[in-house]
């Protein structure tokens, strides 16, 4: 399999001041003063991360400086990043459960160093605490923060009952990234706008670019999941045609002449690691990432001109920059493998 460039793209450019205010804040509530419970809570954030989904709520809530550079994050905002951000890892140690996953972040999952049991009860706490902040932030946040989970059980439950279906369509596959994904994406950048008191229809601008970068972010993931290694990805690639999730570049290569009745004939069933290899290497042969890219793209031509309506000014342009440099390596992949 071709060795992909990942650059590191996910990290906004977040000033680092901000960016060490967030991890403390990460830490700081979920320590609880159990050393136990908390070497477990913290693991995944000791790990490493890019911490998108809060830098983005900080981003976002920097609109409100009228064009000027970014603005000191008020407790507020931290508060409502670090909520999200919570989610987001808690999800990671449920699906690393359901997935039976051995490494996440380039380390050991928490489940295999724990056991599953721990693993979901940590996950549940993180999820605990992500609702108790949210609620402190006001009814808005938490009633926002509630939907969106509610969003990610959905998708999760969609993408359960799609799987190792050859037949899964696309728009199912497209709605449940947009719950999976997206959602936590865009409620990052709402709670943002948010606790800053933006307007209304800027409230509603980055939430639509919140919206249309997670499922650029997700596509980009998916061709990831087909192309790179381990080490790039951190974690073992080909995990969703393993466990017989079919996304993007897969449903398009199924659909190719060429490749979709050899494809077909593989699938349908779980993989051992050499069948996980050998699928990896048809979708990466077919039409699929070149169409997935281009399904990509729309997205994020959608989610710049929504960052490029929020203003001429540097925190705009971040924005805009995140989601073309996602787009642009997502395209640089696809031009190698044509060459």
């Amino acid at each position: 399999m071709q060795s992909v460039n990942a650059p590191d793209l996910f990290a906004l450019a977040v000033p680092d001041a901000e960016l060490a205010r967030i991890e403390s804040c990460l830490h700081r509530v979920v320590e609880l003063g159990d050393p136990f419970l908390d070497q477990i809570t913290t693991y995944l954030i000791d790990a490493g991360g890019k911490r998108l989904r809060p830098a983005l709520t900080v981003a976002s809530a920097s609109l409100g400086a009228s064009g000027r550079d970014w603005i000191d994050a008020t407790e507020e905002t931290l508060l409502g990043g670090v909520a999200v951000e919570l989610v987001h890892l808690a999800s990671l140690y449920h699906d690393d459960v359901m997935d039976e996953a051995t490494r996440r972040r380039n380390v050991v999952s928490v489940n295999a160093r724990w056991g599953n049991l721990l693993a979901i009860v940590a996950g549940d706490f993180l999820l605990a605490r992500s609702a108790e902040i949210a609620a402190s932030l006001g009814n808005e946040v938490a009633g926002l923060l509630a939907s969106t989970l509610a969003r990610l059980c959905k998708g999760q439950v969609a993408e359960v009952r799609a799987a190792y279906r050859v037949d899964r369509t696309e728009q199912e596959y497209i709605g449940a990234i947009a719950d999976k994904t997206a959602a936590l994406m865009s409620t990052a950048c709402r709670i943002g706008a948010i606790t800053a008191s933006l307007a209304p229809e800027q409230v509603e601008t980055v939430t639509t670019f919140g919206e249309c970068l997670g499922m650029v972010f997700q596509i980009r993931d998916d061709v990831l999941d087909v192309l790179a290694s381990e080490q790039e990805l951190g974690k073992p690639p080909g995990q969703d045609l393993a466990e017989g999730i079919y996304t993007l570049p897969v449903q398009r290569a199924l659909q190719d002449r060429a490749a979709g009745p050899v494809l077909r004939e593989l699938l349908g069933r779980p993989l051992d690691p050499d069948e996980v290899t050998e699928a990896r290497t048809i979708v990466a042969g077919s039409p699929g990432i070149a169409d997935a890219a281009v399904v990509a793209r729309d997205y994020a031509v959608d989610a710049i001109d929504a960052a490029r309506s929020l203003g001429d000014g540097p925190v705009p342009s971040a924005l805009v920059q995140l989601a073309a440099s996602l787009l642009e390596d997502l395209e640089r992949s696809t031009r190698a493998l044509a060459s």
